[in-house]
């Protein structure tokens, strides 16, 4: 017999490979886009929700802005473009707040500090500050004597002084949902009025913009797609493997074995492949022509054992006839 040619796949198993194959990429990919979200959306909605930021707009205006180097003294930064990466150069930027003021009363009655009087503060901070230096243990110990920072309550002229501010609650991002030039061109110089939200966790993180609306379907994007997408993979994957493929393996070697007996009985005597209830019916002639055999044989062993028990007893009588 000669060698059979690989066997040609039929449309059931090409279809049962393409979506075998889909859902093996599906599963993949829905499982690294997961992993790939988490930091950058999940993990960001996340906190913004615990952090419990009050949606009343506040009145913030800058009160300090410093640039750092070295990753000792940039322990933050306001703002940063890229969440991964390291600070070695950072722009802290601090606000005082009051609370329950509207946009247009903020800007119709607070005063702008000028920028040269914003200077000459700065400055004679940081004459006193060298002055002072040998019986002050830091910069920031002295500014919070100078003018003390924290909580002060409604009844103060700021709800709260020296606040932290982001552009949101990581303070990170990137272009060009998130410029951080852009961000420090429009809340870095002093005096600089604006509306900012803080939060009732930590009051002393403020950020810039907030919109709850769009945390909450970021959320739900980054969630509800790839999760149930990757549940489903693997559902099917499971199911594939221990119901589709193994039935399909369990019934090729049934098939290959009854190929096998085709092809066996294909040199087998015709009378062998006659039905059995054929020759072993009475009036068949198979089993005539088998019972006449069975009685030829039955009859030429009798003749055979007479003819050797005769020969014995003609041996035996000459021998004593001899004696």
């Amino acid at each position: 017999m000669g060698e059979q040619g690989p066997e040609k796949q039929t449309w059931k198993q090409k279809i049962l490979f393409y979506i075998t194959a889909f859902f093996v990429l599906l599963g993949t990919f829905s499982l690294f886009s997961f992993l790939f979200l988490v930091p950058f959306v999940i993990d960001p909605a996340f906190t913004t929700i615990f952090m419990e930021f009050d949606e009343s707009p506040a009145l913030c205006v800058t009160v300090d802005t410093e640039r750092r180097q070295g990753a000792s003294n940039c322990t933050w930064t306001s703002c940063r473009e890229g969440c991964t990466k390291e600070i070695y150069q950072c722009t802290q930027i601090r606000v005082n707040y009051k609370r329950n003021v509207t946009e247009n009363y903020t800007l119709a009655t607070t005063e702008t500090i000028p920028a040269s009087a914003s200077a000459r503060q700065e400055r004679a901070l940081r004459d006193d500050y060298d002055y002072m230096f040998d019986k002050k243990e830091s910069e920031e110990e002295y500014l919070n004597e100078v003018e003390p920072t924290g909580l002060m309550g409604d009844d103060s002229e700021w709800y709260y002084t020296g606040a932290k501010l982001f552009p949101n609650v990581k303070g990170c991002g990137y272009p060009p949902m998130l410029n951080c030039s852009i961000f420090y061109k429009n809340y870095q110089d002093l005096g600089t009025n604006f509306t900012c939200y803080y939060s009732r966790v930590d009051p002393g993180l403020v950020i810039s913009h907030l919109d709850m609306w769009q945390v909450y379907m970021n959320l739900v994007y980054a969630m509800a797609i790839p999760i149930p997408s990757f549940i489903l993979s693997v559902i099917y994957l499971t199911f594939a493997y221990f119901k589709i493929y193994n039935d399909d393996e369990e019934k090729a070697p049934l098939k290959n074995n009854a190929e096998e007996m085709d092809v066996g009985d294909e040199n087998v005597p015709e009378t062998i492949l006659q039905p059995t209830s054929e020759r072993l019916t009475p009036a068949s002639e198979a089993f005539r022509e088998d019972l006449a055999g069975f009685g030829h044989h039955f009859k030429v062993a009798m003749a055979d054992e007479l003819s050797k028990e005769s020969l014995a007893d003609g041996v035996v009588n000459s021998i004593s006839i001899q004696g």
